[in-house]
């Protein structure tokens, strides 16, 4: 990220891709980008324990009870990231 200040006094700050971005813009970008990455780690770690649950009964019984304590864990996971959700701000600017 680069910063760039104008004659006019404006900043704007311009990524490695080159999109350009205000000060507020880029508050409200990144706040974003965080929601996005925490929702997409709750549906990665639902996703394991359901694939966990699903083919646990392939195995002997001693994998597949890890298995499913591993899902278990994974579940938890989620839900401590949902619970980071509720509270998860985005920047105030105005």
């Amino acid at each position: 990220m680069t910063e760039l200040r104008h004659d006019d006094g404006v900043v704007e700050y311009r990524c490695l891709v080159g999109h350009r971005y205000s000060p507020r813009t880029l508050l409200a970008a990144h706040s974003e980008a965080q929601e996005k990455a925490l929702w997409s780690a709750v549906v990665a770690l639902e996703e394991a324990a359901n694939l966990a649950r699903e083919v646990s009964p392939q195995f002997n019984e001693e994998v597949a009870g890890r298995l499913r304590a591993q899902g278990d864990k994974r579940l938890k996971q989620a839900a401590e990231i949902r619970g980071l959700l509720q509270d998860l701000e985005p920047f105030q600017t105005e």
